[in-house]
């Protein structure tokens, strides 16, 4: 119940620019990565496997991205994932890239089109607190969504278990 009372209220504050997704998201130099996956999907244990490396975490499960006033959009952590995590040193970075994770073999990263991207974004549920918003505020979420899709560059991470998710991030 808090956790959702938490992702309403997130997204409420960041629209209509900015939007709460369930995914994961990792930072290197300054460059956010978020991991789109349905639930069990992988995009918790590819944050797990990237942070033993080089990467900073900054959202498992959920993630706000956001635009900010001096145009930049950002991905920031959940504040259920700073609960939960008992730090607050987890910081924000400029976003770069979406993957939608898959596992199997062979591994791949293929680049999708910004409109298959967001349909995908679309058809998989991917806004938090979906049930619990208004259909304004639904369709504000969509316009944000259907923006990012169209300014970033969206994949398909495919990885199997012995695979190095960050030997495919920049193939």
């Amino acid at each position: 119940m808090m956790d959702r009372f938490i992702l309403r209220a997130q997204l409420l504050a960041v629209l209509p620019n900015g939007v709460v997704l369930h995914a994961s998201s990792v930072a290197e130099d300054d460059a956010a990565f978020v991991f789109l996956a349905q639930s069990g999907g992988g995009k918790s244990t590819v944050m797990s496997r990237l942070t033993q490396e080089r990467f900073g975490a900054i959202a498992d499960d959920s993630v706000v991205i956001a635009r900010g006033t001096d145009g930049v959009t950002r991905c920031l952590p959940c504040g259920s994932m700073k609960q939960s995590a008992g730090t607050e040193n987890i910081d924000a970075a400029p976003l770069k890239a979406f993957y939608f994770l898959e596992k199997g073999s062979p591994a791949f990263r293929y680049m999708l089109s910004p409109r298959y991207a967001f349909y995908r974004v679309l058809k998989n549920s991917s806004i938090m607190a979906y049930g619990h918003i208004s259909k304004n505020e639904y369709r504000q979420a969509v316009a944000f969504l259907e923006t990012l899709f169209k300014s970033y560059p969206a994949y398909i991470l495919r990885y199997g278990i012995d695979e190095d998710p960050a030997n495919l991030l920049f193939q």
